[in-house]
């Protein structure tokens, strides 16, 4: 079935903006820890900048994820079970770090329910992924 002829079904809508957000936050979190203050103090000159240069890559991941959904891209849905399997070791070794409840959530609890929904047929024939 081509693209074309494929409908969207709502919750992919409401998984791309919910990745969509998922990337904000990421790169507002990069910028914040290479020092571009966007809330709160920047940690300027530390030796985590290869952090901030990963949470911007992640973002940007993110971000052309929800876009892939948008357009039912047949790749989204490998990238969102790849992407989800990264939040969550993320969120483990930020737990261990000591992060916030709230960036754990974020960080894990939104990826898991986009991967539940990642596991409906609909979804996946809409995607078109045999997965």
């Amino acid at each position: 079935m081509d693209r074309s002829e494929r409908s969207r079904p709502a919750g992919i809508t409401v998984i791309a903006v919910l990745t969509l957000a998922m990337g904000a936050i990421d790169l507002l979190h990069g910028m914040r820890i290479l020092g571009y203050v966007v809330f709160g103090a920047g940690q300027v000159a530390t030796s985590t900048a290869w952090v901030g240069w990963a949470a911007l890559f992640i973002g940007f991941v993110w971000v052309a994820l929800g876009a892939a959904f948008l357009l039912l891209q047949p790749w989204a849905w490998l990238l969102g079970v790849i992407m989800v399997g990264i939040s969550i070791v993320m969120a483990f070794l930020g737990n261990l770090d000591g992060w916030q409840f709230g960036d754990i959530f974020v960080a894990m609890v939104i990826p898991l329910v986009i991967l539940a929904y990642l596991d409906s047929d609909r979804v996946k024939a809409a995607l078109g992924s045999d997965g």
